[in-house]
């Protein structure tokens, strides 16, 4: 409403509502202050209010329209991270795989005596490489070495028990590499022995590139982000309490980490930090403006209550874990929104997609307050 219309719009309105109750009015048209033009001043100051709201208004939907495409451009340039990552695992994997094949070649060469003439220590490694990758059983595989062997019973459990030890602790190890540093990386696979000097500098110089490829991602997200937080200040629509994920760069900087229902896991918080931070934590060192306001939501089932208290697990979790290796506590802010905020649902989708994807928590970044 113009500045200028407002005090006669009220007036009016008290003197119709006092009319409509049925008896005499206290204010009536007459008892109103004369008519009187606006100022030039006056009619300036309303022209000026239009003009604003219109003017924000076009900035709101040219503001829209830009983070669309702007989240879009960066989610191709990410997309081509994400290629790089999946290369440096598939890497990873064949290294690590290699290391295994060794260690296993060498616990067969350990037995080499007691393998029957009629079959080889090659057979003897490919059955052991099935155990390892799932393809058989233990029982299904001591009962085929048996066979090929003179070894024990013990001795047939004890070379299975070794190959399951050495895939186990490939798995681990390919855990450990997946958020490793190139420097940690180097570290891990020289004490785990069995790695080759020549495959370990091929790891360490495709982590060094993904990595340095990541970061320059994260550097150019962060800077566009904050620029979109600088000109949501300047326009007064900072964001409200549900947050419209629509065009947001904040997921292309962290994504939201997903929950079974009834569930906040720690391990999945740990594991996902790690990944996300490591690199970004640098980054944000550039904006000490700038918090992790990390936000729990909950699906429509259960009551308000519960939801509530789930939904505040959901950002508590990780804001102990945030605290633990990277940030101080005034870099951190968190909020439970029950399921008070829940996602558009996609038309076609299921009740049950649905409810999985506002199953989760956001990292949200912002300035503080």
């Amino acid at each position: 409403m113009l500045k200028y219309s407002l005090q006669l719009l009220i007036t009016l309105t008290v003197t119709l509502v006092v009319g409509c109750a049925g008896k005499p009015p206290s204010i009536i048209l007459e008892d109103l202050d004369e008519d009187r033009s606006l100022t030039e001043a006056e009619l300036k100051e309303n022209e000026d209010l239009i003009a604003e709201m219109k003017l924000k208004e076009e900035m709101l939907k040219k503001r829209a329209a830009d983070n669309m495409v702007e989240q879009q451009e960066l989610a191709e340039e990410k997309e081509v991270v994400e290629v790089a990552k999946e290369q440096m695992a598939d890497l990873t994997e064949k290294v690590l795989e290699k290391r295994r094949k060794k260690l296993i070649k060498e616990d067969v060469a350990d037995i080499a005596d007691e393998i029957k003439a009629s079959s080889s220590e090659k057979e003897i490694v490919e059955i052991l490489e099935k155990v390892a990758e799932g393809e058989l059983t233990a029982s299904e595989a001591k009962a085929l070495i048996k066979e090929k062997t003179t070894l024990s019973e013990q001795g047939v459990e004890k070379l299975i028990a070794k190959t399951k030890a050495i895939q186990k602790e490939t798995e681990d190890l390919a855990k450990q590499l997946a958020d490793a540093s190139p420097e940690e990386v180097a570290e891990i696979l020289k004490d785990a022995g069995g790695v080759s000097k020549k495959d370990i500098l091929k790891l360490v110089a495709k982590k060094e590139q993904v990595d340095s490829m990541e970061t320059a991602f994260l550097e150019k997200t962060m800077s566009q982000l904050y620029a979109r937080l600088v000109r949501d200040r300047e326009l007064g629509v900072e964001q409200a309490f549900c947050v419209d994920i629509e065009g947001m760069l904040d997921h292309l900087l962290v994504a939201p980490v997903y929950f079974d229902t009834d569930k906040h896991s720690i391990d999945d918080y740990i594991d996902h930090i790690e990944s996300s931070f490591r690199l970004l934590e640098p980054v944000l060192e550039q904006y000490p403006d700038v918090v992790v306001q990390l936000e729990g939501n909950a699906d429509e089932r259960g009551t308000l209550e519960y939801n509530k208290a789930l939904s505040d697990r959901r950002w508590v979790t990780p804001s102990k874990v945030l605290l633990a290796l990277y940030f101080d506590e005034d870099r951190i802010l968190g909020v439970g929104r029950s399921e008070q905020c829940p996602l558009k649902r996609v038309p076609g989708s299921s009740r049950e997609d649905w409810w999985s994807k506002n199953r989760r928590a956001d990292y949200i970044f912002k300035f503080k307050s």
